[in-house]
């Protein structure tokens, strides 16, 4: 396997200047350790596929020109449409305030403020339909991200309905008003909407849905073996 050269890639990319590419660009992350699955960006989740390789691909299928992945693993190997990119052990250890982690990984992407891009994590192996939120994106002029509408009943840690009442005023399934759930499967927006609020959900965007399945977003065993059985259906 090629082991690559990060610090020589990242000397190059920072005096390189970039050009606006028709299209989008993909962009993922990941490190290598995990605190609730141990290994899960390295385990084989589809044939030999790791949850990283599946979500390359599925950008490239949508038609990403390029995919870019922050990471601290240095057993990678490039391609021509898939750079990663060094991200530095402080920022990846859980305990760097989360903004300032998705600044490091938004500023040393290689590309420009006003290139179109599709972030996402890689932790959402069902969802695969990036072309869609880009033409989504194209045709309706605004940012998109990706949630799950969820009408059902829900209670707060305080034990208060959050989108409904109780006794007389309790609402039934049908006219609940939906709770949406963000499981971080992919923003479209340009670079520069990211950049300015170092987040993944920038200012102004508007909902693509997902279904129950596509919003499955691993963190525990259960929810890995889960998805397995689902992503092989």
């Amino acid at each position: 396997m090629l082991i690559f050269n990060f610090k020589f890639f990242y000397r190059q990319r920072k005096i390189k200047k970039y050009e606006l590419i028709m299209g989008f660009i993909g962009l993922t992350n990941y490190k290598k350790s995990s605190d609730r699955l141990n290994n899960k960006h390295h385990k084989k989740f589809y044939k030999d596929q790791t949850l990283v390789d599946i979500k390359i691909q599925q950008l490239l299928d949508a038609g990403a020109n390029h995919v870019y992945i922050s990471t601290d693993d240095d057993k990678v190997k490039n391609s021509d449409k898939v750079t990663f990119i060094n991200r530095e052990k402080e920022y990846c250890d859980n305990i760097k305030q989360f903004s300032y982690v998705l600044k490091e990984i938004f500023d040393n992407c290689p590309v420009e403020d006003n290139q179109d891009i599709i972030y996402t994590f890689t932790c959402c192996p069902l969802f695969s339909r990036y072309d869609e939120m880009y033409k989504k994106f194209n045709e309706n002029k605004l940012n998109q991200i990706a949630v799950h509408p969820s009408s059902h009943y829900f209670l707060d840690i305080r034990k208060r309905p959050i989108n409904f009442n109780f006794g007389l005023w309790h609402t039934y399934s049908q006219g609940l008003d939906p709770i949406y759930m963000f499981p971080y499967a992919g923003t479209v927006c340009k670079m520069k909407d990211l950049r300015e609020v170092s987040y993944m959900i920038p200012r102004e965007f508007e909902y693509f849905h997902l279904n129950q399945f596509e919003a499955i977003d691993i963190d525990t065993q259960e929810e890995f073996e889960m998805a397995q059985r689902l992503y092989t259906k």
